[in-house]
């Protein structure tokens, strides 16, 4: 089996201070074969302002030292996590752009309230006992993810951990789940399948997995052939949490292989 990781952040993300040597490290001493670093640029940070820029030179010189330190022990990506590219695409496309050609991979995904609460991280809401606002943490999320998916399909090549906002409403006490909104998420996924694009399964440093095959059946049902694995990472002891795990989900869900990207175009390996 394929061990690979390709969703981790390191102190160039704002939620994280870890070292990419170290999680690099740790990717090496957990069996991974692959690894990739996608740090945050969100297009609305975590207060809700808006960001036109992220620090390629700083990710560039990491990346370009730790490959040369760790040689051939680990094959080693530079990738991205973008989110809120439907809030500006003009500005998503032209942070990706300067990635040039040493950019390996794009997750996409939807961290914030867009046009709406302060535009702020949906995990700043408080959830709890209150289910219209729940509901809509879950249909803007879905909303903007229809746009990404129709409207900005070369603004990622993984559609990042749809699940975002139950992680958040789930910690308040509410129930709901994307169950109820199984029409919209296959719809989604439909497109990301026509497009050749891929969907993520993200452990949540294994705290998220059971959610995970009733969206992998989905998927595969709605024609998807693409799927990528992280941890989501942000400490160098949570790198490839969950992976192992994740993989065999996927196998029994019908597929034959896992996903990596190298120079953004998908790289198939079987199990």
């Amino acid at each position: 089996m394929y061990l690979c990781d390709i969703h981790s952040h390191t102190k160039l993300s704002p939620d994280s201070e870890a070292e990419l040597l170290d999680t690099a490290r740790a990717a090496v001493a957990a069996g991974l074969s692959e690894f990739c670093v996608t740090d945050h640029c969100d297009l609305l940070d975590l207060q809700g302002e808006p960001v036109t820029s992220f620090n390629w030179p700083g990710a560039m010189a990491q990346y370009r030292a730790v490959r040369a330190e760790l040689g051939d022990a680990l094959t080693l990506r530079l990738g991205l996590e973008l989110g809120s590219a439907p809030y500006d695409p003009a500005v998503a496309r032209d942070i990706l752009a300067q990635g040039g050609e040493e950019l390996d991979f794009v997750l996409g995904s939807l961290h914030s309230w867009i046009g709406m609460e302060g535009g702020r991280d949906l995990s700043f809401s408080n959830y709890a006992g209150d289910l219209a606002l729940s509901r809509r943490a879950v249909e803007s999320t879905l909303d903007h993810t229809w746009t990404l998916v129709t409207q900005c399909p070369d603004c990622y090549d993984s559609l990042a951990h749809i699940v975002y906002p139950l992680r958040y409403i789930h910690r308040d006490g509410v129930n709901l789940s994307l169950a109820d909104y199984e029409d919209r998420v296959r719809a989604i996924f439909t497109e990301v399948a026509r497009t050749d694009h891929a969907m993520e399964v993200n452990t949540r440093r294994a705290q998220d997995l059971d959610c995970w095959p009733p969206l992998l059946r989905w998927f595969k049902e709605c024609g998807g052939e693409l799927v990528t694995v992280g941890a989501d990472a942000h400490r160098p002891q949570d790198v490839g949490k969950g992976v192992p795990q994740a993989l065999d989900m996927i196998r029994e869900a019908g597929f034959d292989c896992v996903t990596t990207f190298a120079g953004r175009k998908p790289v198939l390996h079987k199990f």
